[in-house]
């Protein structure tokens, strides 16, 4: 009895374990935790440019959303064009930018930075659509 009452104790331990935030990272081995540090070493770097970015094109996200709701449908439309337009260059174009760091492991730095600042590039130019309408 008393060695059952330990086995599920050990049970609901390793339970509760597994739904500790941390753990839920290390239990999933696809999941990446992030070492952000900006006068760290390379990988921390790279790290700050990811989450750089990503916040970036949170951002963008956000205010497109906001401009499409606040658009006429032809105008959606158009917004919508432009938008896949945008996305089908802008990936070639950063890297582009990184192909002098290509196989380096400050790439991904490079990489993350351009689309950061494509990011909030394309942001800011979604300010002129919302203007367009009446």
């Amino acid at each position: 009895m008393i060695l059952s009452l330990r086995a599920a104790a050990a049970g609901l331990a390793a339970a509760a374990a597994l739904l500790a935030p941390g753990a839920r990272a290390a239990a999933d081995p696809y999941a990446y935790v992030y070492d952000c540090k900006p006068d760290g070493k390379q990988q921390q770097m790279n790290d700050c440019a990811a989450l750089d970015y990503q916040a970036a094109d949170a951002a963008l996200n956000a205010r497109y959303r906001e401009v499409m709701d606040s658009l006429s449908p032809p105008m959606r439309d158009a917004l919508r064009s432009e938008q896949r337009r945008w996305l089908r260059g802008r990936d070639p174009a950063c890297k582009r930018a990184a192909k002098a760091y290509d196989g380096g492991s400050i790439w991904p730095l490079i990489f993350n930075r351009c689309l950061e600042k494509a990011a909030r590039k394309r942001t800011a130019e979604l300010e002129s659509w919302h203007r367009r309408q009446p």
